[in-house]
């Protein structure tokens, strides 16, 4: 007798090596396995009459009787054919299958089938090529309805798993149920068994999108719970508050060589009001691409510093870190603060500096860390949130700000990031030109290069981005190394640098601090140069096969150029003439805001477009709404509810189990 904790060894037509597949994605047991959501549904519902069928592209379902079969090898290729002629009251029609033998012992003559599949014209008329079949005296499965189609992940088949879940369907409703009775009713919301038994089979499209809003509410509850709970235990921490010193901060201010926008203004506000209270503080500063974020956070760094407090700020790489301290250094001393840079590779500045910057290193047990007030970390969805608790940790319970260059949709942000406060930074620094953006074509690329080569001749730089270091025989894709030899060729006389990860980190500094210095007049890299980059000499960028990038991340990449007063220019390359690509692209060149580019990734491709793999195991979600603010507000309402009610989720163990996953991905990235 199945029932939700069996193993699927025990689950007939799941043999050894199904099961060890299915393990491979986590799933062990027949509930982990109900799931295992489809990615999308087939609508084979609606039985069409062979008189009314045309080659329209489109998969069409017949309910016909088999009037005649054959089976042969072709007489050149010795492939196996199997033709077939089936019936209706309208008509009649011809199947061919390919390579399919056993199908003469499969189907019968004067027996009745579903057929689905899509129609073709031939020199003998109308046919199907390749349809799947089911005899109408059995349940449908594969057509005659509405059919999920599963995610054929490590070549597990959605017709394997159909039949799989054809066999759990009894135990769906002895599945527990996480939400209260009282919470579905408030919410309008159906039952887990109904939701679970409707998404694998559904009888309509209208009882699907029930399915799909009762499960997609659960994901978004399940994670506006982590983050609730988070945010309500920050709220119990006590820290020691750094004081608004506003004399200290016009003094600094008139250090800058620039005015800030109104909206770093705002921003450095509300990160200095949060610093002035006696609870951590918890802020996420977004800001699109050379928005300005780090110098509001070195002059948050500064303020601490001045009240005898240690502050530190933790970039993703060496070469960022590097950048940071070299940057910022000139103003820190310019106020009288001392800073220190403590990477793997460079150890600069006084061991008693109260602002420290680097990267991974600042973590080690020999930092002294003892008055840490403030912990600043650059890019922080590429640090996992254990990396970032560890900074944490070695202060008492010191005041929290991520910075990110990447745009997070404001629904993103509230669900993923709801235990941080948010400032965002809307405005680019004053002077900034808009950055001309083009898609490649083979007619035009002469031009593009004669513009990269009069660029360089007036003293100016450029970056050319690939999608891969090495050349791989399993992708066509350009690689880092053989771009870099076609550019060492297409320009001679041009000094051109080669940059990516497996470099070690000594190569990289070298490469990018001669590229900084117009050491190097163009830079072939991978998306290596992506986050944080600053050359405000650089004036182009030619991105290869830009269809392999998502659209934040070609955001990203184009924030490399425009950094400084001259006209700048991104051109994006596509290796297909797909025009769902260049429609994509073509977005992208007409849309120079990134918090439009993100909403546009969220509804394309989804969270971890945003923030790659490293919050792939938090995002990975199939049904939540990630653009629907009602939804997240409902869901965020709803955790409330629970919390209030039972503040540990001790009274809702389901609940509880679910929560306690999301934090276990989230604190072990």
């Amino acid at each position: 007798m199945l029932s939700p904790a069996t193993s699927l060894t025990k689950v007939t037509g799941i043999g050894p090596r199904l099961a060890d597949k299915f393990g491979l994605l986590g799933i062990s047991t027949v509930a982990e396995l109900l799931y295992y959501l489809p990615r999308a549904w087939e609508d084979l519902s609606q039985i069409t009459e062979i008189a009314d069928l045309t080659p329209d592209g489109e998969k069409h379902t017949i309910r016909a009787r088999l009037t005649e079969m054959k089976s042969f090898r072709s007489p050149h290729k010795r492939m196996h054919i199997t033709q077939a002629t089936f019936a209706d009251d309208s008509g009649k029609i011809r199947a061919v299958w390919f390579n399919q033998p056993y199908l003469a012992s499969s189907l019968s003559v004067d027996n009745e089938y579903f057929f689905t599949g899509k129609v073709e014209q031939s020199s003998g008329g109308l046919s199907f090529g390749n349809p799947t079949y089911e005899p109408v005296d059995h349940t449908p499965i594969h057509s005659g309805r509405i059919i999920a189609v599963y995610p054929e992940t490590l070549g597990i088949g959605t017709k394997v798993v159909r039949r799989i879940m054809l066999q759990l369907r009894e135990v769906i409703h002895e599945m527990p149920d996480s939400l209260p009775e009282s919470l579905r009713t408030q919410y309008n919301l159906i039952g887990l068994a109904q939701a679970l038994e409707t998404i694998h089979f559904p009888k309509s499209l209208e009882e699907l999108q029930t399915a799909k809003d009762r499960l997609g509410f659960d994901e978004l509850l399940t994670t506006q719970l982590a983050v609730s709970q988070m945010k309500r235990y920050l709220k119990t921490k006590i820290a020691n508050p750094i004081p608004l010193d506003v004399e200290l901060i016009k003094t600094v201010l008139g250090k800058l060589p620039f005015q800030l926008t109104a909206s770093q203004k705002r921003a450095l506000w509300e990160i200095l009001q949060d610093l002035a209270l006696p609870t951590p503080t918890n802020r996420l500063l977004e800001g699109d691409v050379g928005s300005g974020k780090t110098i509001v956070a070195a002059i948050a760094m500064i303020e601490a510093a001045k009240y005898e407090f240690a502050a530190c700020l933790m970039a993703p790489t060496e070469v960022l870190a590097l950048q940071h301290y070299r940057k910022l250094l000139p103003l820190f001393e310019s106020v009288g603060v001392s800073a220190r840079l403590r990477t793997r590779t460079y150890s600069e500045g006084p061991d008693d500096a109260l602002i420290s910057i680097g990267t991974h290193a600042l973590l080690q047990s020999g930092i002294n860390f003892d008055h840490l007030n403030l912990v600043i970390v650059d890019e922080q969805h590429r640090f996992g949130v254990k990396q970032r608790e560890a900074l944490k940790q070695r202060g008492r319970s010191p005041h929290f700000i991520s910075l990110t260059a990447t745009p997070i949709p404001r629904s993103l942000a509230l669900t993923i990031f709801g235990d941080l406060d948010l400032s965002i930074l809307s405005a680019k620094p004053l002077g900034r030109l808009a950055i001309s953006t083009q898609i490649v074509t083979t007619a035009n690329r002469a031009k593009i290069y004669a513009l990269i080569k009069s660029e360089i001749t007036h003293g100016r730089q450029a970056y050319v981005v690939a999608p891969v270091i090495s050349a791989t025989n399993k992708l066509s894709l350009k690689s880092a190394e053989e771009i870099f030899e076609h550019i060492k060729e297409t320009f001679p006389n041009t000094k051109v640098g080669l940059l990516h990860g497996r470099l070690s980190a000594a190569e990289k500094t070298r490469v990018l601090t001669a590229f900084a210095n117009n050491e190097i007049s163009i830079l072939v890299a991978t998306t290596v140069i992506e986050v944080g980059i600053d050359v405000p000499n650089a004036t182009i960028m030619l991105i290869e096969q830009a269809e392999r990038f998502g659209l934040a991340q070609l955001h990203q990449l184009r924030g490399r150029v425009g950094r400084g007063s001259d006209k700048s220019y991104c051109f994006v390359s596509p290796e297909t003439a797909d025009p769902d690509v260049l429609t994509r692209l073509d977005l992208f060149c007409k849309t120079l805001d990134g918090f439009k580019l993100a909403e546009l990734d969220l509804e394309l491709r989804g969270p971890g477009s945003l923030f790659g793999a490293m919050q792939s195991g938090f995002l990975n979600y199939r049904l939540a709404n990630w653009t629907d603010a009602q939804a997240i507000k409902r869901s965020m309402e709803a955790s409330g509810l629970l919390l209030d009610e039972s503040p540990d989720l001790a009274k809702f163990p389901s609940l509880a189990a679910s929560v306690a996953q999301i934090n276990l991905v989230r604190h072990s990235e």
